[in-house]
């Protein structure tokens, strides 16, 4: 899978776990953090968790990471816990060929860690920019969870559980996250995917729709109690009012909220994609799916979403394509079958339907999906009796927990059959309990049938009450200049007095925010400052002096003696393969050709 780069863009892999493996959690928890800080950098792509998590404990090449995922930077690493003190090793990676921008060593207290880590994340941030061009950054990345480092290792591996879209799974990470929150009664992303967990087993049909929510919402209320302004929060609230709410607009606004205070947030984009699919706007719709993909390609739920995206836009080839991944990441994907079913009728391929319900793993829930998938393949084949015996049974299970996924898809297969008054039938019913399902029928392609029926339009009237399909889109970002034109060209005056007059270059490790410092001006301002009036990132700046300091002291009959690279050295240049690379793109000669051509 090819996927385009996009230059100020990382991936954090697992950072390995060096001695006891007890300390995986901890190396997570890092990992995590890690991520986290650096998603809220605007104009810096971050691959989401899912997708960075896949490589764990798989010793890939960086090049094949990062055309894999699209990124331009790895950072890659080691941690190695010592009683009371850790060390961690990290290195940032050009993944275009595999050179080693930056690698420091960190040595700490373990309660040092959350300081640590958004000490490593400013680090990271930093260089990027250096290297790749401007991007704000604030001064502290990392908010402190209050939790233990053990605590958090067994929150994340309960967050995966929750997101699982599975009975089995989802029960078992609402258990995990029940306990930490009794130990830590004010971390606020306990809460938050306590939530998430059971507004997702509503969304799909997992659990009765009012149970799910009563509970769920319960959790919802303490997050927003503990700290309204998290993005997550804005997000759980923005999937919650679309699920229980039907309120499109006020969904819309929240996750909006949520992708403004974290930027690189690839789940509110998800959730911002299905909210508008919805509501029939598939141009937005669109770019928030693959926004969302482009940050976590891994992630079995973007898969999905890209494959019901795909059907609703009958792109045929892409809904195999993307539901086929979506599988193999997690063949417990258990409410993505009976979609993918819906897509595969639409192209009528009956048998298909059939052979992939047998591909159902055994789980709860796994029986009931088979049976909607075979009804729902029988209903296209024509052959009635079989139908009418399946159909018998699978209505059948209306009474059971499973009835508002039974019910949904049932109305699928009486639109198949033409009895239409039926599936009509089965649409009001939903509507009345107010079933999240419900939501999904207004742009499905099989229930065009059903569309000049005036109690299909009335339906959807209830479902889109609260819709914002009609509004205009948002105008773009203004432009925000971080300095003033009067206070510009000072800076620039300022700046480039002080590289003739100190000339700080041939200082090997000089940084931007060092440099910042020297001129009294914020890191961010001298960030945007060379690339809007210089049209450089930091490091094209440094070494287009170190370049022509070079050319000065080469040239020089004191100098004969000393290599070229020695010259290179003495000018501010720690890589021959920088120099020599940085020199040629400048020059468009090798430094030696460049010095015998000047003799």
């Amino acid at each position: 899978m090819h996927t385009s780069f996009n230059n100020k863009s990382i991936a954090v892999l697992p950072f390995l776990t060096i001695g006891d493996k007890e300390n995986e959690y901890f190396s997570d928890g890092i990992t995590e953090e890690i991520i986290n800080a650096l998603t809220k950098i605007e104009g810096l792509k971050v691959t989401a968790r899912t997708s960075s998590f896949f490589y764990k404990n798989k010793p890939l090449d960086a090049r094949h990471i990062g055309n894999e995922l699209g990124v331009e930077t790895l950072l890659e690493g080691s941690i190695r816990c010592i009683k009371e003190r850790v060390r961690i090793t990290a290195q940032l990676i050009r993944t275009d060929n595999g050179f080693h921008i930056w690698s420091e060593n960190f040595d700490r207290n373990l309660t040092d860690i959350f300081a640590l880590q958004d000490e490593i994340s400013l680090l990271i941030a930093d260089k990027i920019r250096e290297n790749f061009g401007h991007l704000e950054v604030q001064d502290s990345l990392v908010d402190h969870p209050n939790i233990s480092p053990e605590a958090y290792g067994q929150y994340l591996r309960a967050k995966s559980l929750a997101g699982g879209f599975n009975k089995d799974d989802i029960r078992k990470g609402i258990n995990l996250l029940k306990k930490i929150t009794e130990q830590y009664p004010n971390f606020v992303l306990g809460y938050v995917h306590m939530h998430y967990a059971y507004n997702s087993m509503a969304a799909g049909g997992l659990m009765p729709v009012k149970e799910a929510f009563e509970i769920g919402e319960k959790y919802l209320e303490k997050a927003q109690q503990l700290n309204m302004e998290l993005p997550e929060v804005y997000h759980s609230l923005g999937w919650h009012v679309l699920n229980r709410d039907w309120d499109f607009k006020n969904a819309v606004a929240y996750l909006k909220k949520a992708i403004a205070l974290k930027p690189n947030y690839a789940d509110a984009h998800q959730k911002l994609f299905i909210t508008l699919i919805l509501e029939g706007n598939l141009t937005q719709a669109d770019h928030h799916i693959k926004e969302a993909y482009k940050l976590d390609p891994l992630y079995d739920l973007n898969n999905y979403f890209m494959g019901y995206n795909s059907y609703i836009k009958r792109d045929h080839e892409k809904v195999r394509t993307y539901f086929k991944k979506c599988f193999e990441l997690n063949p417990k994907f258990l409410v993505g079958y009976g979609i993918y079913a819906l897509a595969l009728l639409d192209q009528n391929r009956p048998n298909t339907i059939l052979e992939v319900a047998k591909t159902i793993p055994d789980m709860e829930g796994a029986q009931t999906e088979r049976r909607i998938m075979r009804t729902l393949a029988l209903s296209a084949k024509g052959v009635e009796e079989e139908c009418r015996t399946e159909l018998s049974e699978l209505t059948q299970l209306i009474k059971t927990d499973s009835k508002e996924r039974v019910r949904f898809f049932l109305i699928f297969v009486y639109t198949k059959i033409h009895q239409y008054e039926k599936a009509l039938d089965l649409i009001d019913e939903g509507i009345s309990r107010k079933e999240p399902l419900m939501t999904l029928l207004k742009v499905d392609p099989l229930l065009k049938p059903l569309h000049s029926e005036e109690r299909f339009k009335n339906a959807l009237g209830k479902i889109f009450a609260l819709s914002n399909a009609n509004e205009r889109e948002e105008p773009e970002k203004t432009v925000i200049h971080l300095l003033s034109p009067t206070d510009a060209d000072t800076f620039m005056t300022q700046l480039k007095n002080y590289m003739t007059e100190e000339m700080p270059f041939l200082k090997a490790d000089i940084s931007l925010r060092n440099l910042a410092g020297e001129i009294n001006l914020h890191p961010n301002k001298l960030s945007w400052l060379l690339n809007e009036k210089l049209g450089q990132n930091f490091n094209d700046f440094i070494n287009s002096h170190r370049v022509e300091h070079f050319k000065e002291i080469a040239l020089l009959p004191a100098n004969s003696h000393i290599t070229l690279l020695g010259l290179a050295y003495d000018s501010g240049f720690n890589s021959k393969t920088v120099f020599n690379t940085f020199f040629k793109k400048e020059t468009g000669m090798t430094p030696k050709q460049w010095v015998n051509s000047q003799r």
